[in-house]
């Protein structure tokens, strides 16, 4: 069953000498289907994403999965220790990507909970970034 749920994003990237973050809260799903956790959301002007939703597939062996579609689309697996390369396409251009998670905690039950993961993206082999990306799930 589907629940309307609030979620809170925090998000960072560290390129080196330029930081910055982001912090907002916004509505969205969070379901239970086949044992793994969904978490839906539109993105808007604050992420610089509109027009585009975000679904987050979370498995109870702690692998989550960020799929992005709209005018943005991409295919991104956060498991820890392990890269996983993929295709983001923007209005600006296609990159390929590579994600490998740092650290990944996930705290979720049917009432929402919060989910962590610190994680390094390498975009075309030539732009390496630190990320961060906290959500906290609330009815």
């Amino acid at each position: 069953m589907k629940k309307d749920v609030y979620i809170s994003i925090k998000g960072s990237q560290d390129y080196g000498d330029d930081k910055n973050g982001m912090e907002i809260t916004t509505a969205g799903t969070f379901y239970d289907k086949d044992g793994k956790y969904y978490l839906s959301y539109a993105e808007g002007d604050f992420s610089g994403m509109e027009k585009c939703n975000t679904t987050l597939k979370i498995s109870p062996d702690g692998i989550v999965t960020m799929m992005r579609h709209g005018q943005t689309n991409t295919h991104m697996i956060f498991e820890k220790g392990k890269c996983h390369i993929g295709h983001y396409e923007t209005p600006y251009g296609d990159f390929t990507i590579s994600v490998t998670a740092n650290d990944i905690n996930v705290s979720l039950d049917e009432n929402g909970g919060n989910i962590d993961i610190d994680y390094i993206m390498d975009i075309n082999n030539i732009s390496r970034s630190r990320n961060g990306i906290s959500l906290t799930v609330r009815a």
